[in-house]
């Protein structure tokens, strides 16, 4: 799981985007953020991938403190972020975007091949259009790449980030079908959504963000069923309750 504590971050000598973040994303669960644009959600995203560095706070890989590590070490203790777009080489095969995966462990060739194959068989696509290039899948079909190229390293934790973003409705159904393979491989997925409905129909766990902290955190289904948080998002009137 992972567990932040207290977090505080920001962009070079602009002021803190998270303002003491707190909440854990359960092991082997899928947990969505969501929140208005602004909100600092992708930014818990880079602090737990390496990108951004804490000024404050901690970020915890089980009970091992990962925050400010660099990129490529939090990479080999199995937490991989799949880019918010663009993140296949469209001039490559789909087997080879997927080989990249375990750039960092190339030398294993061997364990590679085999992980590939087992990878195959959870994502058929992978299989059936090895040989493609990228270039030539849908958007729906780019991102089951990108998955299954995360899975390469048998990470732990997973951080998707506004997967949805630029998919028509089709793609998005075959983009949750694809998490949900994911997650049932056994890995935790943390995910940040602006597709409010999406993120909380496919997660068992939400967090709602508003200006660089945490308002709320609980089972998804109960704040999808929320009439405030209904209201807050999707511009629904609150239900009236019986006098």
């Amino acid at each position: 799981m992972i567990t932040f504590k207290d977090l505080v971050v920001g962009y070079g000598r602009a002021g803190d985007i998270l303002r003491g973040v707190d909440f854990t994303a359960a092991e082997s669960a899928i947990t969505c953020i969501v929140g208005p644009n602004g909100a600092g959600k992708s930014t818990v995203l880079k602090a737990c991938s390496g990108l951004l560095r804490p000024r404050a706070g901690q970020v915890l890989l089980g009970d091992e403190e990962i925050g400010g590590r660099p990129p490529a070490e939090i990479l080999r203790r199995g937490v991989v972020q799949v880019p918010q777009h663009h993140g296949l080489f469209p001039s490559l095969s789909v087997r080879e975007n997927v080989m990249l995966g375990a750039y960092v462990n190339r030398k294993e060739r061997a364990r590679n091949r085999q992980r590939y194959e087992e990878i195959a068989e959870l994502y058929p696509l992978v299989a059936e259009r090895a040989d493609d290039k990228a270039a030539s899948l849908s958007g729906g079909q780019r991102r089951t790449v990108e998955f299954a190229r995360a899975l390469m390293l048998r990470p732990k934790v997973v951080l998707l980030d506004e997967p949805t973003l630029g998919l028509d409705p089709k793609a998005s159904k075959q983009l949750a079908a694809s998490v949900t393979t994911l997650n049932k491989a056994g890995v935790t997925v943390l995910m940040v959504e602006q597709n409010v409905r999406f993120g909380l129909t496919l997660a068992d766990h939400a967090v709602v963000m508003e200006g660089g902290r945490v308002l709320h955190t609980g089972a998804a289904d109960a704040l999808l069923a929320d009439p405030h948080m209904a209201q807050l998002f999707f511009g629904a009137p609150p239900r009236q309750e019986a006098s």
